[in-house]
């Protein structure tokens, strides 16, 4: 059993409002330590090879102890730590297995907010005559999740979600077995105080050095210092500053919609049989299509392609593809469909391009392959140029007839 906190843990009132935090620990780590179990014990980096150009993504707690963290390169980790086991990480099961925390969270928990891959906010008000204390509450939702999937995780449980997030990160992961820890209403500016500027949330780097040229080294320092000083220091942000560091944070918990499918499709001006055309505006759509998915941050492992002739009638067709947001991936998959469906020699109306069955896309840059890595420069480069001058801007040679 966890002894009483220093803060005290005491049931929520209906006034107040009662917000978890829950962070998967070292979640890509974790995942890894689940697909090959010789893994555990041992300091591991994710990220990529060790002679590679690649940063880290995720690093066990005996890694850590080596001083490596996130973002480091990775051949500095490896002067570190030559001994780690280096992964070039498996994005796909990383995304199924926040995917099924996910749907775990929205089945248990009235209001969920998925900040990231493995960190959630969970909106438990005012539900306490249903489920009863909700610290408890919130611990039975832990162990469920941990009971699923085997991953490691910790909660913290405040009035508000940068109480709560602070509860996790400062409290609940130092703790071996329970990995929770509750903030006492009306106690937030209390518990907050002792802490390290950094570990306020929405301080970086940057903003540590000056308030610590300033004198201000606990969060509790920047409490303490009036208004006026912070606001003429920092503006509208000085304000901000205060409140958070006095635990006032009124930001909501909000869920976001997840859209199932995305899709484009063109009508042509006058119904056409010009193969050249009907080829180019696949080309298109797949290439807007693919930006849709990229902006989207996330992948497709369908693809579907609409044909309607100038009779109105109209014809689907669909083929799975290896989880994807590739312009040519998805234009060669939408070719073979258009081929298949094509079969009448009667004028084309509409032709459309649907992605569905998506997967959030994980795949930070130092998980390529140097070709896929090219290839990615040149989405990206694409796609901020259509979004600063118009999807017209950089078309394929092809589609320029549709």
């Amino acid at each position: 059993m966890m002894g009483t906190n220093s803060i005290g843990i005491l049931p929520h009132t209906d006034d107040r409002s009662s917000i978890v935090h829950l962070d998967l620990d070292t979640f890509f780590v974790s995942v890894e330590r689940l697909l090959d179990p010789k893994l555990k014990q041992r300091p591991v980096i994710v990220g990529g090879e060790p002679g590679g150009r690649g940063v880290v993504a995720g690093c066990s707690y005996e890694a850590r102890r080596y001083g490596i963290h996130s973002a480091m390169p990775i051949r500095t980790a490896y002067r570190l730590c030559p001994d780690a086991v280096y992964l070039r990480g498996h994005y796909l099961a990383y995304a199924e297995y926040s995917r099924l925390v996910t749907q775990m969270m929205q089945e248990l928990a009235p209001l969920v907010e998925k900040s990231s891959v493995d960190e959630f906010y969970l909106d438990l008000s005012h539900c306490e005559r249903l489920k009863g204390d909700t610290y408890e509450w919130a611990r039975k939702i832990r162990a469920e999740v941990r009971g699923e999937t085997q991953l490691p995780l910790s909660l913290g449980v405040a009035s508000n979600k940068l109480v709560a997030k602070v509860a996790t990160t400062q409290q609940a992961k130092k703790q071996e077995q329970e990995r929770s820890y509750q903030v006492r209403n009306r106690e937030e500016a209390s518990f907050l105080a002792p802490f390290p500027i950094r570990a306020l949330p929405g301080i970086g780097p940057v903003r540590e050095s000056e308030l610590l040229e300033i004198g201000l080294r606990r969060i509790g320092d920047i409490a303490k210092t009036p208004v006026q000083i912070l606001e003429r220091q920092y503006g509208k942000e000085g304000r901000s500053l205060a409140n958070r560091s006095r635990g006032i944070d009124h930001s909501p918990v909000t869920p976001v919609h997840e859209q199932q499918r995305y899709s484009r499709e063109q009508t042509f001006g006058e119904d056409t049989l010009d193969i050249e055309q009907l080829v180019g505006t696949i080309l298109s759509l797949s290439s807007r299509l693919a930006q849709d998915l990229r902006e989207a941050k996330v992948m497709t492992e369908k693809i579907t392609v609409k044909l309607r002739y100038a009779d109105f009638q109209t014809v689907t067709k669909t083929i799975g593809v290896s989880f994807t947001n590739a312009d040519q991936a998805i234009y060669q998959a939408a070719f073979k469909l258009f081929k298949q469906l094509w079969t009448r020699r009667v004028r084309v109306r509409l032709l459309g391009v649907e992605a569905s069955h998506l997967l959030e896309d994980l795949r930070p840059g130092y998980l390529f392959a140097e070709d896929q890595a090219r290839s990615s420069t040149i989405y990206t480069t694409m796609d901020d140029l259509r979004s600063k001058y118009g999807s017209r801007i950089v078309r394929y040679a092809s589609t320029l007839l549709s």
